[in-house]
């Protein structure tokens, strides 16, 4: 009974043929599972291909964005540097302009001149302002912004033009006189502080004195022209502009 038993259950194959099958067969999954995994490694490369690419090629538009952008901030910086340029021409040009000419001035000088009072000796002098001295540490301890090219790096071994400055006047004037009294006086002084071109009007001093045995009040008053003074602020003034000229006026005085 056993000897049949062992009979039906063993295998007629040769025993090498069975192990070259089984070598065959587990070559085969290692080769397919090779594949695979190497399938795996050239798809994920891919995928990475494509998305190095891309971001290559979006690298590559915003560089050319930024390139296109850093032309306009130049443009834009030579544009401020030329308005600064133009105003401040347009400054010097205004504060050589005369504002207000010497005939409105002794204009609103001899307009509170009353029947009585006498105008002497008008004195009118300039001073020029000098403008305040350069600071040696205004160049020093800026800070260098850093950017991709050449954008916001400053200039190094290039001096710095000086600006020119506009120039700038202060007016005194003095203005004396004789009057018949002292109300007379009064009312001049009044007149000249209610003018729009006169400040700090101050009288210096008003004394007795004797003309061909007349007796007068004789007077003397101080006064400041602002720079911000200007004709067209006087009452009864027109302006005329000069054919040809933009800037050239002439002020005038209605009587």
């Amino acid at each position: 009974m056993s000897s049949k038993h062992n009979t039906s259950g063993a295998s007629f194959l040769p025993t090498e043929y069975v192990r070259n099958k089984g070598q065959a067969r587990a070559s085969m999954f290692a080769i397919l599972l090779f594949v695979l995994v190497l399938a795996g490694v050239i798809g994920a490369f891919a995928v990475n291909h494509q998305r190095w690419s891309r971001v290559r090629d979006e690298q590559k538009v915003v560089a050319a964005a930024f390139k296109e952008e850093a032309a306009k901030i130049e443009q834009l910086k030579e544009l401020e540097k030329r308005r600064i340029e133009l105003t401040d021409k347009a400054e010097i040009v205004t504060a050589l302009r005369d504002r207000v000419p010497r005939s409105v001035l002794m204009g609103e000088l001899v307009r509170g001149v009353e029947t009585g009072l006498t105008l002497t000796e008008i004195t009118l002098e300039g001073d020029r302002v000098k403008p305040p001295a350069p600071n040696p540490k205004a160049g020093k301890g800026k800070v260098k912004s850093i950017g991709v090219s050449n954008v916001g790096k400053d200039k190094d071994g290039e001096d710095e033009k000086p600006k020119v400055l506009p120039p700038r006047f202060t007016f005194s004037l003095q203005v004396q006189g004789v009057a018949e009294n002292n109300d007379l006086v009064a009312d001049y002084l009044a007149s000249l502080k209610a003018s729009p071109l006169l400040r700090g009007v101050e009288l210096q001093y008003i004394n007795t004195t004797l003309i061909d045995s007349v007796e007068y009040r004789k007077f003397s008053i101080t006064m400041n022209l602002p720079e911000s003074a200007d004709a067209r602020l006087v009452e009864g003034t027109q302006t005329i502009p000069i054919e040809g000229l933009d800037i050239a006026r002439v002020e005038i005085i209605d009587e």
